[in-house]
C-alpha cells in the first residue's frame, strides 16, 4: 500500500479543506441539506473487507467528505473464489441492508468487487445508487495471465492459448472459480457464450428479452460512472479492461487493444453504456503511477477519483 505519503500530506490537507468549505457553503445556500449519502466498498479477490489499505480508505475518505464508509464483510479470503452468480445476489441482500439508510448511495467496487457491484447494480430493481465508482476492476473481462505472472512464469503466456486451458476455463470446474466467471476470450467468443453463464448473461450477450431490458434499466439509473484505471496496472489483462477497453477478435494472440467506445459492449449498447455516456454519465479517471494492489488506497486516485465524485453529488 502507498499509504498517505509525506510528499501528499499537504495536498490532502488542502482537499479536506476544499471539500469542507463546498459543504459549507451548500448548507448556507441551502444545496442539498437533506441528502443523507453512504458509501458501501467492496473488496477484490483474496482479501478480506478489513485489510489496512481497505480500513485507510475508509478513514480517509471519511474525514475528507464526511460521509460514512461502509466496507461490505462478505465472501473474504478464500471465500471471494465462491462463484459470482452465488456472490452477487448474498452480498446484495446486505447491501440492501445499508443502503436503506440512505437517499442515495455511492458504489465503491476495487478489482472484482467491481465486477460485483455491477452485478448488483442491473439485478436491483429501483436501487438509489447514484454514482458507482470502479477501482482497478475487469469491467470488461480478462484474457490470458496478468503481466505479473507472465514475468515470474515466462512460459504461462503461450500455455493460455493452448486447448488446454481454454476449455478448462469454460468447463464446469474452471466456471466454479470466480475469476474464471469473467474470463472473455474473443478468440474462443462462441464457446465463452455456450460455456459460461454469470459474465454474458451480465453484459446482455445473453438472456432473455425481458432479462435483458430489466439490467438495462436498472443501470441505466446510475447518474455517474467512474471509471478508475492507469498504464501501471500490473493485474488485470488487458490492462484497459477497467476503462471498458479490451481486445480485439484475436484476444492475447495479437495483444491489439481497441478502446471502450469501439467494443461491442458500447456500439450496440447491450446493457446501457453508450447511452450512459452519451448523456455525459462516464467519467475516466486515469491514474499513473499505482500497480493493482496500490489502487486500493492511493493518495490521487482518493483525491482525484474518488473525492470529487462525492463532491459532485453533494454539491448539486
Amino acid at each position: 500500500s502507498s499509504g498517505i505519503n509525506a510528499e501528499y500530506g499537504d495536498r490532502g490537507k488542502f482537499t479536506k479543506m476544499i471539500f469542507r468549505a463546498s459543504l459549507l457553503l451548500g448548507a448556507l445556500f441551502g444545496i442539498s441539506t437533506c441528502l443523507k449519502v453512504g458509501i458501501i466498498h467492496m473488496h477484490g479477490l483474496d482479501e478480506s473487507y478489513d485489510v489496512p489499505d481497505h480500513l485507510h480508505f475508509k478513514r480517509y475518505i471519511e474525514e475528507a467528505t464526511n460521509i460514512p464508509v461502509h466496507l461490505v464483510d462478505a465472501f473474504n479470503k478464500l471465500s471471494s473464489l465462491t462463484p459470482l452468480a452465488k456472490q452477487v445476489p448474498e452480498i446484495l441482500e446486505k447491501v440492501k441492508v445499508i443502503a436503506a439508510q440512505y437517499d442515495k448511495v455511492i458504489a465503491v467496487g476495487y478489482s472484482q468487487g467491481g465486477v460485483i457491484w455491477r452485478g448488483m447494480i442491473e439485478s436491483w430493481d429501483d436501487h438509489n445508487v447514484d454514482t458507482f465508482i470502479s477501482i482497478a476492476s475487469p469491467q470488461h473481462g480478462i484474457a490470458g495471465p496478468p503481466p505479473l505472472l507472465k514475468k515470474m512464469v515466462p512460459y504461462i503466456d503461450n500455455f493460455s492459448r493452448t486447448p488446454t486451458f481454454y476449455l478448462f476455463v469454460y468447463s464446469p470446474l474452471g466456471q466454479n472459480l470466480a475469476p474464471l466467471n469473467y474470463y472473455l476470450d474473443p478468440y474462443h467468443y462462441e464457446r465463452y457464450l455456450e460455456h459460461a453463464e454469470f459474465f454474458p448473461r451480465l453484459n446482455n450477450e445473453k438472456g432473455t428479452d425481458e432479462e435483458k431490458a430489466r439490467q438495462k434499466t436498472n443501470f441505466l439509473r446510475l447518474r455517474k460512472l467512474v471509471l478508475v484505471g492507469g498504464p501501471d496496472e500490473d493485474a488485470l489483462r488487458p490492462r484497459e479492461s477497467a476503462q471498458f477497453g479490451y481486445y480485439n477478435e484475436r484476444g492475447n494472440r495479437d495483444n491489439v487493444v481497441i478502446p471502450m467506445e469501439e467494443t461491442r459492449f458500447y456500439q450496440e449498447d447491450l446493457f446501457g453504456l453508450r447511452s450512459l455516456d452519451e448523456r455525459g454519465g462516464v467519467v475516466m479517471c486515469t491514474v499513473e503511477g499505482p500497480r493493482h494492489v496500490e489502487f486500493r488506497d492511493d493518495q490521487t486516485v482518493m483525491d482525484r477519483c474518488v473525492v470529487s465524485a462525492v463532491r459532485d453529488l453533494v454539491g448539486e
